[in-house]
């Protein structure tokens, strides 16, 4: 697609003009809210809800490099298609390469070009159909990928909605690069789960709402059993595996509000939000069960890590500190360790005499 042409602002009628003015006016303020929205999931969802109301269309979808060992962008969210497809896109393929050379938005002919042309890229035209592709370029680098679908009522994008469209790009782009930043610098490397700097200021945070919203928030506390041991006897890069694995089934089966951070070495915080104590247990019980369940096998053996998990609900009445809830949780996760491990403990007052 050829480098979209400015308006020349002579001999235009007023509703013209008129509308010029409204998408100035909302480009501003996309521009002032992308860029106060560190939280990701949420920045991304924004730019896909611009797209859909601005350009009315019913099928979006955003391609994203999040991982920085990884040269593929992934189909990291979308809005209109009946399937959620696992879809890549390589860096070294087709379109990628154009993009580099040629950062304007392209038009379908263009995409169908390249995307069918390349083996690699073949599913992805088939599956999504884009009438246009929105590259988001920050500096020298390609931060990901729009693809809009056809609008609904099946008119044409005009020069203007892709001049609206451009600009937005603009804005989306360096959010989205300032948002990965921002999440690479709160989130351990190795596990995917937030740092343990980042958990005590969400602690905080959190705690301030109860206290302004009297919702219950239970802390959880969890620590590998005999994890030494594995290392000792399998060497840490089998630790490591355990590790990954025990973060990310943790990932799957807390709620997207939860905060689930990395403690330290084998250890993980959970801050429960909106959840009392008999609640967390469930939740606790489940995560347990699971690590449990899990197998890693090697060369030499098929291991089964267990864990021991304490919990404190958050004393609304003696305006207790972020400090004094962690210790609490903390005393009922040794408890469970002094019962053997692989078990829940529930903080209980007379902990504290321990």
């Amino acid at each position: 697609m050829k480098s979209i042409e400015r308006i020349d602002m002579t001999n235009l009628d007023k509703e013209y003009l008129e509308k010029v003015n409204f998408d100035l006016h909302n480009l501003l303020e996309i521009g002032l809210s992308l860029s106060s929205n560190l939280e990701f999931d949420s920045l991304v969802e924004a730019i896909l809800y611009i797209c859909i109301g601005h350009m009315i269309v019913d099928k979006v979808a955003i391609f994203l490099n999040t991982d920085l060992d990884s040269n593929e962008f992934k189909l990291y969210m979308s809005r209109g298609y009946t399937s959620k497809p696992n879809l890549k896109i390589k860096s070294e393929s087709k379109l990628i390469n154009h993009l580099y050379s040629h950062c304007d938005i392209m038009d379908i002919t263009k995409a169908k070009e390249l995307l069918l042309t390349d083996h690699s890229t073949k599913n992805v035209y088939e599956q999504l159909e884009p009438e246009i592709i929105i590259p988001l370029k920050s500096k020298s680098s390609i931060n990901g990928l729009i693809f809009l679908g056809q609008k609904i009522m099946k008119t044409p994008y005009s020069a203007q909605n892709l001049q609206f469209l451009e600009k937005m790009a603009k804005f989306a782009s360096v959010a989205v690069e300032n948002s990965r930043l921002y999440r690479m610098a709160t989130l351990d490397r190795m596990t995917g789960l937030y740092i343990h700097h980042y958990f005590q200021e969400r602690l905080i945070e959190e705690i301030k709402r109860v206290e302004r919203s009297n919702v219950p928030l239970t802390l959880l506390m969890a620590d590998l059993d005999h994890f030494k041991s594995i290392n000792d006897t399998y060497g840490h890069y089998q630790g490591d595996i355990i590790i990954k694995g025990t973060a990310k089934i943790i990932h799957q089966n807390i709620r997207s509000f939860d905060i689930a951070s990395r403690y330290g070495g084998e250890e993980f915080a959970i801050i429960l939000t909106e959840t009392d104590i008999d609640e967390a247990f469930i939740i606790a019980e489940r995560l347990r069960k699971k690590i449990e369940s899990k197998v890693y096998s090697n060369d030499i053996t098929d291991i089964n890590i267990k864990i021991s998990i304490g919990l404190a609900q958050y004393d609304r009445e003696n305006n207790e500190s972020s400090v004094d809830l962690i210790k609490r949780a903390d005393s009922a996760l040794y408890t469970a360790k002094r019962q053997g491990g692989n078990t829940t403990v529930k903080f209980e007052s007379s902990e504290e005499k321990c």
